[in-house]
């Protein structure tokens, strides 16, 4: 028996608003804080606001593995962005978080501990019986290393952008550059995991029933009354 449906559609949209929001949200804050208020009130309001996401996660009982990150990075905009006292710099750190993520990812394979394997519990409820499997450590390599790749380019695109264009037309860049390519990649993965766990000879027939079990009671309710 599944926990919980494999449906890409499904994983998108309990997913995607949560990563949505802890992975720009602290951005889109602080941007508006800075522009309305000030620089030190921008980060204050970032700051807030990530904590703010993890204790709302913590309350709910999410696993909140991607929150913790996105709080730690938080902390890292924070403090560097504090002790600047510049903008500059601290819009700046989104190239070098980019970095640092893509070389912690494709590292994870090296160590053959795929990162991702770590953050899917926040987006699917795997049991332990499909963590432990082939299908489910083989789904993770590949879909680490594509988001380590995207990290890679997006810290490179963010750097050309930084280099030649002025202070807001570099966080468009980082806005366009962010939310709408988490939620294709995010959709991706889904579809990447669960093509391979629908493959699989040991999967795949649990997935059908699940998928049967669920047909079954919307055909009984749009079924012709005698």
């Amino acid at each position: 028996m599944l926990p919980a449906s494999i449906d890409v559609g499904a994983v998108v949209r309990r997913s995607g608003p949560r990563m949505v929001r802890d992975g720009f949200g602290p951005l889109a804050v602080f941007f508006a804080g800075w522009k309305l208020i000030g620089l030190g009130a921008g980060i204050g309001m970032a700051a807030v606001f990530g904590m703010a996401v993890f204790a709302h996660a913590k309350r709910h009982g999410h696993p909140a593995m991607l929150v913790r990150v996105a709080l730690l990075l938080v902390a890292i905009r924070a403090v560097v962005g504090l002790s600047s006292g510049s903008a500059s710099v601290y819009l700046a750190q989104e190239i070098g978080i980019d970095t640092l993520l893509a070389v912690t990812l494709l590292a994870s394979l090296r160590a053959s501990r795929p990162f991702a394997a770590l953050l899917a519990g926040d987006f699917y409820p795997f049991t332990e019986d499909m963590r432990r499997s082939e299908t489910f450590r083989s789904a993770m390599i590949t879909i680490t290393a594509v988001w380590g790749g995207y990290f890679l380019l997006r810290a490179l695109v963010r750097l050309i952008a930084l280099l030649t264009l002025s202070t807001n037309r570099y966080v468009l860049v980082v806005a366009l550059s962010d939310a709408p390519f988490l939620i294709a990649l995010l959709a991706w993965s889904a579809y990447y995991t669960s093509a391979a766990f629908r493959r699989s000879p040991r999967w795949g027939p649990l997935i059908a029933a699940a998928g049967e079990e669920g047909r079954a009671p919307l055909a009984a309710e749009t079924a012709p009354l005698p």
